[in-house]
């Protein structure tokens, strides 16, 4: 059973300051914790109800984890309502440590900067969209919501926990996109719209929708593109826009 200090620490996890503090983040649900087994980084421990004996497909989750040594405790209902960030929680969770991605781990390839996207569910969406459609990265700058934080972990549906996902400063950014000659293409709604794939890797920056990029991250830019719209249709939700313009980037398809 976990202790006292492990539940308020776990407890911890909803907040920023929680995770930067243990370095670990929370996952919800049986798909999350089905991912965070099978990737490479280190399971801290899997919570689960008693509930959980009566489900084939989680108890056969369980199995598995205790084959791989993760920690398996069955708790109370009342444990998992406690330290859940979902308003109906699944009867499983987990705690896992916060991988250490960082530019090392950035293959050739798309980046996607997200500048100030501070929606942690738009957060989720993009890494997910942005992983699917072959991103080598994705890099929070500026007031970007955690992508490790509970709300945005679900909307990636466990993307973040297969390919680098992390955060710097805008500076850094784009010191490191400028020695790799890799040009920084910012989205805008008033910009041209994106005519044909780029020749070679971009860093495609995607701000919020009501800010966009911050003014040192656009001065850095090489191109300002957008998605073309029906006239009496102002803009896109960031996450919808930024997914299209990655299909049309990778693609080539027009977007007239």
């Amino acid at each position: 059973m976990p202790t006292c200090a492990e539940i308020k620490a776990w407890r911890s996890l909803h907040r920023g300051k929680g995770r930067r503090e243990t370095g670990c983040f929370l996952a919800e649900g049986r798909r999350l914790v089905g991912e965070m087994l099978e990737w490479p980084g280190r399971t801290v421990a899997v919570l689960h109800t008693d509930a959980a004996g009566d489900e084939p497909e989680l108890e056969a989750l369980l199995a598995r984890a205790v084959t791989l040594g993760v920690r398996t405790e069955a708790v109370p209902e009342a444990t998992i309502q406690t330290l859940a960030d979902a308003a109906t929680p699944q009867p499983v969770l987990a705690i896992g440590e916060v991988p250490a991605y960082g530019w090392d781990d950035v293959d050739d390839g798309a980046v996607v900067l997200l500048d100030g996207v501070q929606d942690p569910g738009n957060v989720g969406v993009l890494v997910r969209s942005a992983l699917a459609l072959g991103a080598a990265a994705v890099v929070g700058v500026g007031e970007t919501a955690d992508p490790w934080g509970p709300k945005a972990l679900r909307a990636s549906a466990g993307a973040s926990l297969r390919g680098p996902v992390f955060r710097t400063d805008t500076r850094d950014a784009v010191e490191w996109l400028a020695g790799r000659r890799i040009p920084i293409w910012v989205a805008a709604a008033d910009a041209p719209p994106l005519e044909g794939p780029p020749a070679g890797p971009v860093a495609l920056a995607l701000g919020s929708e009501a800010h966009g990029v911050s003014a040192s991250l656009r001065a850095a830019a090489a191109r300002v593109v957008s998605v073309p719209l029906t006239r009496g249709v102002e803009s896109l939700n960031v996450a919808s826009a930024g997914a299209i313009l990655l299909d049309r980037m990778r693609t080539g398809r027009p977007l007239g």
